[in-house]
């Protein structure tokens, strides 16, 4: 008799223990943004620093000088790099001031961009910025489940910029498929989306934050 109420006991006890520690009705959201945020931090430093991985390259192997970083905006100027070539004037978007480039005498003066670090540069470049999407887009998800006004508007920031990483990226791998690989354009549109990806990370960041702060129990 006295071991069936030692089980019984114990049954009570463990069921108890599992009840007092069931998560509440948001810990689900709660946990899911904190695993996105916390990969989009993984993946935000990863990105960067494949860019300046390339960037190191560009520097060493064909001595061009990687710029130095500024603020982002989210609204740029149409034509800050120009790209001179016998056929055409192109106009290309980027964070820094208006530069031009002659495509045709940065190569003779530094040489052509070997295409195989170029492309494998861009593609894990693009990967990490996709990956990073996706992650702030499921955060944006759960913010709004949360009604956290002020983590949505930090979030609309963020996707801006990861706007501008995107769009310098595509210019990038555009150029990376032509026949010859200018290291002077490659440097300023990595560039530019090394801006971009320092923004947005600077934005996660003080968003993640928050979010710790808003988690620690009163007092501590």
């Amino acid at each position: 008799m006295r071991s069936v109420q030692v089980a019984i006991l114990s049954v009570l006890c463990l069921f108890s223990a599992v009840v007092s520690a069931a998560p509440d009705a948001g810990a689900k959201a709660r946990g899911s943004y904190n695993f996105y945020g916390s990969s989009s931090h993984n993946a935000y430093s990863s990105a960067r620093s494949h860019v300046e991985s390339y960037q190191g390259y560009l520097r060493d192997t064909h001595g061009v000088a990687v710029p130095a970083h500024i603020q982002t905006l989210t609204t740029l100027p149409a034509s800050a790099v120009v790209v001179v070539r016998p056929e055409a004037v192109v106009a290309r978007e980027t964070t820094a001031v208006p530069v031009t480039i002659d495509v045709g005498a940065d190569i003779a003066a530094h040489g052509a961009v070997d295409a195989e670090v170029a492309r494998e540069a861009s593609d894990a470049i693009g990967d990490d910025i996709e990956r990073i999407q996706r992650h702030v887009k499921r955060m944006l998800q759960h913010a709004e489940e949360l009604g956290d006004k002020e983590a949505q508007s930090i979030l609309a920031l963020i996707e801006k910029n990861l706007g501008v990483a995107r769009r310098g990226h595509a210019d990038l791998h555009e150029h990376h498929a032509e026949e010859t690989i200018s290291p002077q354009m490659a440097m300023m549109l990595a560039q530019k989306v090394n801006d971009a990806l320092r923004a947005a990370h600077a934005d996660h960041d003080k968003l993640m934050k928050r979010l710790h702060e808003a988690e620690e129990p009163a007092g501590k």
